[in-house]
């Protein structure tokens, strides 16, 4: 691109044509000061505090900024008489209709106006008498946001990050000249507006018009500690900032500098912290006493659950224990928890919630495409030229996927929403398909049946990329549209009318978000989704991909970690003799050669007197979707229920012995989003109790069982891990960056950021039979 060189106080710099002056600026150092300004957001021009001073020959004029693209021989000062003059008359003007209650305002501290007015040594008195909004105060019953829009100074960062963000456009302008406001459409309160809870709007606002309920008439800025870390309440891998004070979470902000989400948080990730905040932490093991639960040291409690698991797998065999890990846990704790179950307990009996769902995943898309998960990145998603959305409500439970799908539409692409409810995401969609719950599958065998029978694949990227689509060919004809439209509940010509349209513009990307409610539990329809992103030519791509996400915080890392039945870490099945051998050559202990059992298949052998102990790491099992009656019944038939948790659940009531854990901001660690990220966890909050992490809790127990398979430390378990994980590649913990690498990982720690084309005859992607 063509260069331009100019000055700025003095200083020369070279730029690209098209740079504006405030970037030239930074390059240099230099500060220029604005309010409407953030690069996150599209250009605005609204406040006009960045205005710089353009020397041209014998004249000169203010110009913006954040706006103003440079040019070759441009002289430009950022200080000068006029420039201060300019500015100071911004800020008092500003003043003038401002409540200037600093005092006693939550912004104190972090207000950027604030700032800028104690730079410029501005005071509120120089327009004095005036006329002043008075806008009632709090006026909304958002449950999340506080407003006062006396302080509001119209720079439109709310505007601008609720559109190009989130996408859900409840904030615009309203009035015109003196009488112009921040408001919804037709002054409707934010919630029947629209308002998806994200808390972006907070996150811009540079005054407190649009700010926080947390926290508010209770702690001072300045007395925050913020901490960034991974949120670990759903797939997407977010990395966000922490505001703590005193053992609390008080607030949350998104994190910008990560690519996962680029500072985008979920109404989850941004406001679901009460759990952490709990007062039912548990902070003191327990053993149990009589028909209660008695506190114990730490130590009794890791020795006491190490012994009784021993005397069931001495006295039953390891078959009769279970060890089942929630959604939240690190690589690490997933690695010690199966390491623990087929070192120490003699059994495969090892799962996480998400792991039935995991498994067939990547049996299903490492058989099709050689890569048994997510494809693309989430930024991927809104590149696309058309996007398929299929599974669970994608903004409620995916949301960084569902913004990023919007985008692609507000681009100009096509999407296409398959969902039985009007979800949020449908507002934007360009067809709305109001499937029966679970009928993906169908609706996926309709489109590949009127992409096949109306010629409308790429012919070419068939013949070099893949293979065996005759198969696909010949059975898909053997299913019959009347099947398809009955499990749907669409019509054929809907059917064939979406095939069309997705079909229509390039590349097509499809997003599938795992719903345990849902979701099937066999490989053929994720082989069935790469399928219909071959025929389409947008598998292998930039923008396309079959894009499936599961439903639990860490649900890749614990699959890729080995916290599943089937496999061990890397993948390799626990029934293959050499895969065994090789595990037992690192820990001087082989596993099992008897397949494990899953966690739902666990809780049949609880029912059949199979199993008599089962050890809970992060698990309410009471929110696993089956009837309270069956849960309660499973539990009371256990002779050893260990509960290790950080907030006190039911579970606690059948419970043999309670561990206390810490939640996910309370660790270090490694966590995998869905995306392939491996990403590095900081500890963000610390509270004083005998809560440890579950690594620590794992790893005594697993010392009390077999002192010789104890773990070192995180990073010597990330290394002992990575040995049995090729997808990682010799990849060390201390080399992971803040962004994270995505795998595969090559030798020289370089990640793998989509799946590519395949280059050998043998690697290309693979078509399967169709099966309803």
């Amino acid at each position: 691109m063509a260069k331009v060189t100019l000055k700025i106080n003095g200083q020369e710099v070279e730029v690209e044509k098209g740079t504006t002056i405030l970037e030239a600026a930074k390059q240099l150092g230099i500060y220029i000061p604005t309010l409407c300004y953030h690069p996150y957001l599209p250009l605005e021009e609204a406040c006009r505090i960045c205005v710089v001073e353009d020397i041209r020959g014998g004249w000169s004029t203010l110009v913006a900024g954040c706006v103003f693209p440079v040019r070759n021989g441009m002289v430009i000062e950022t200080e000068s008489e006029k420039v201060i003059e300019s500015r100071r008359t911004i800020m008092e003007l500003l003043l003038s209709d401002h409540p200037n209650d600093c005092m006693t305002c939550y912004a104190t501290g972090e207000c950027e106006l604030q700032d800028m007015a104690y730079l410029y040594k501005v005071k509120p008195t120089a327009f004095e008498g005036g006329e002043r909004h008075k806008y009632e105060i709090d006026p909304d019953p958002n449950p999340e946001l506080h407003l006062n829009m006396n302080k509001c100074i119209l720079c439109r960062r709310c505007i601008r990050a609720c559109s190009e963000i989130q996408g859900a456009d409840v904030w615009t302008k309203v009035g015109r000249g003196f009488d112009q406001r921040i408001s919804t459409a037709f002054d409707l309160p934010t919630m029947e507006a629209g308002c998806e809870l994200c808390g972006h709007c907070v996150d811009f606002c540079p005054v407190d018009a649009i700010g926080w309920r947390r926290g508010r008439d209770e702690v001072r800025s300045w007395q925050l500690k913020p901490c960034a870390t991974v949120c670990l309440q759903c797939s997407m891998g977010c990395r966000a900032a922490y505001d703590v004070l005193d053992e609390k979470v008080v607030r949350v902000r998104g994190d910008f500098a990560s690519p996962a989400n680029m500072g985008a948080l979920c109404k989850m990730g941004r406001f679901n912290f009460d759990f952490i905040n709990s007062p039912d932490r548990v902070r003191t093991a327990c053993l149990k006493d009589g028909d209660g639960l008695a506190p114990c040291s730490l130590e009794d409690g890791l020795k006491t659950a190490a012994s009784a698991l021993e005397k069931v797998r001495d006295t039953d065999g390891g078959n009769a224990i279970g060890v089942v890990c929630g959604g939240m846990l690190t690589n690490e704790e997933y690695y010690l928890a199966q390491k623990l179950a087929r070192g120490a307990l003699a059994c495969n009996n090892v799962d996480n919630i998400d792991g039935p769902w995991q498994q067939v995943i990547y049996d299903g898309l490492a058989s099709s495409t050689g890569l048994g998960a997510m494809s693309n990145t989430l930024g991927d998603i809104a590149k696309a030229g058309a996007v398929l959305a299929l599974g669970a409500d994608t903004i409620e439970k995916h949301a960084i996927a569902g913004i990023r799908a919007r985008k692609a539409s507000r681009q100009g692409g096509i999407l296409i929403v398959a969902h039985p409810q009007q979800v949020p995401l449908t507002k934007t969609a360009t067809k709305h398909l109001a499937v029966k719950e679970g009928s993906e599958d169908a609706l996926v065998l309709g489109l590949i049946k009127t992409i096949i029978e109306e010629e409308l694949y790429d012919k070419d990227y068939l013949e070099q990329y893949t293979q065996e689509f005759d198969k696909l060919q010949r059975n898909i004809e053997k299913i019959g549209m009347g099947e398809l439209t009955e499990k749907t509940g669409l019509g054929e010509q809907e059917i064939r009318e979406t095939a069309q349209l997705y079909a229509s513009k390039k590349p097509a990307c499809l997003i599938y978000g795992v719903d345990r409610k849902t979701a099937p539990l066999n490989e053929t329809f994720y082989r069935m989704c790469a399928a219909l992103q071959m025929l389409l030519g947008s598998l292998g791509v930039e923008g396309g991909g079959v894009n499936v996400m599961g439903c639990t915080g860490n649900a890749q890392g614990a699959i890729d970690f080995g916290a599943v039945a089937k496999y061990l870490p890397g993948y390799s099945p626990v029934t293959r003799a050499a895969a065994r051998k090789t595990v037992g050559k690192l820990w001087g202990v082989e596993p099992s050669d008897q397949g494990g059992l899953s966690w739902p298949e666990m809780f049949e052998a609880i029912e059949k007197g199979e199993m008599k102990a089962l050890y809970l790491i992060g698990v309410d099992p009471f929110e696993l979707g089956y009837p309270r009656a069956k849960v309660e019944g499973a539990l009371s038939r256990l002779s050893l229920l260990v509960v290790q948790d950080c907030v006190k659940n039911r579970a606690f009531d059948y419970a043999h012995v309670v561990l206390p854990s810490l939640s996910f901001i309370e660790k270090e660690g490694t966590a995998t989003n869905c995306e392939r990220r491996v990403q590095r966890l900081h500890k963000a909050l610390t509270i004083c109790s005998d809560a440890r992490s579950d690594f620590e809790l794992i790893n005594g127990v697993l010392s009390n069982l077999n002192p010789e398979l104890k773990a070192e430390s995180l990073a010597a378990t990330f290394a002992e891990a990575v040995q049995l994980i090729k997808e990682l590649d010799g990849l060390s913990f201390e080399q992971i960056p803040d962004e994270g690498v995505q795998w595969p990982v090559d030798g020289a720690g370089a990640g793998t950021v989509r799946l590519g084309l395949p280059e050998e005859e043998k690697a290309r992607f693979k078509f399967y039979a169709a099966r309803l």
